[in-house]
């Protein structure tokens, strides 16, 4: 009897540049690829360092901008100014306030905190919304996915973060303006920070949504449950989100 020799399956494992490129064409195939697998530090560590890099770049491109400069220090102003006009603090402190402070925007102090910040705040939002949709997995579908795989999910969609980076520091860059992005903004001749509804406007954010809906079709595949019912928890969340950081200033700038 002749011997029979077993070929092993393929394992089709994906490279991290296909990983990127699905997760921009094709989401649902990428992340079915990564369904019942032991999750991997890459699959979350290469697009959170690609998108701090981008965040790095976008820093010390546009805030090397004169227009965006002065454009900074106007809001600073403003700023200062609301608060002399609601009694926290008087005119000569305010002043004050404004000789010693020694940060400004395109200094290289500022540049330096701007890529220190960019890099926090990318590494926290990244654990801090997995464990917010690993939560919403245990509670509204009993989901048994670790956190490790969230994460996963979670860090794979920063690779539409990266390039929606990239593309925003474009817009801002053109328009002179460090509140331009592809929202309704674009129709506001002058954009105020401290106005909510503008607020409101600004997070109506093209690159955010296509954000969301790639997270979506991820916990969908490692729920294993309806798109649509994964587009409800992630639009859920994003409008609690949304509302605490306009009306309440609550957000940390993310």
């Amino acid at each position: 009897m002749p011997e029979q020799f077993i070929t092993p399956e393929s394992t089709n494992e994906m490279s991290i540049t296909d990983k990127f490129v699905g997760i921009l064409s094709s989401p649902g195939e990428v992340y079915q690829s990564i369904v019942g697998a032991e999750p991997k530090k890459v699959n979350w560590g290469m697009p959170l360092l690609l998108t701090i890099i981008i965040g790095i770049i976008f820093t010390f491109v546009v805030f090397s901008q004169p227009p965006i400069q002065d454009q900074m220090a106007e809001g600073q102003l403003k700023a200062l100014q609301k608060r002399v006009a609601d009694g926290k603090m008087t005119q000569e402190q305010m002043d004050a306030a404004i000789e010693r402070n020694p940060v400004k925007a395109g200094s290289p102090m500022f540049l330096v905190f701007g890529a220190v910040g960019v890099a926090l705040a990318g590494t926290f939002s990244l654990f801090a919304y997995s464990g917010v949709y690993f939560a919403a997995g245990k509670l509204f579908y009993k989901s048994p996915v670790t956190y490790s795989k969230v994460i996963e999910v979670v860090g794979l969609s920063f690779f539409v973060s990266a390039v929606a980076s990239l593309m925003t520091m474009v817009i801002v860059v053109a328009m002179g303006s460090i509140y331009a992005s592809l929202s309704p903004t674009l129709l506001i001749s002058d954009f105020d920070p401290m106005n909510k509804t503008h607020k409101l406007l600004a997070a109506l954010n093209v690159f955010e949504f296509w954000s969301m809906f790639v997270i979506s079709v991820g916990l969908s595949k490692v729920w294993n449950t309806a798109l649509g019912k994964s587009i409800g928890v992630v639009g859920g969340i994003w409008v609690v989100w949304t509302l605490m950081k306009v009306f309440i200033d609550f957000g940390f700038g993310m």
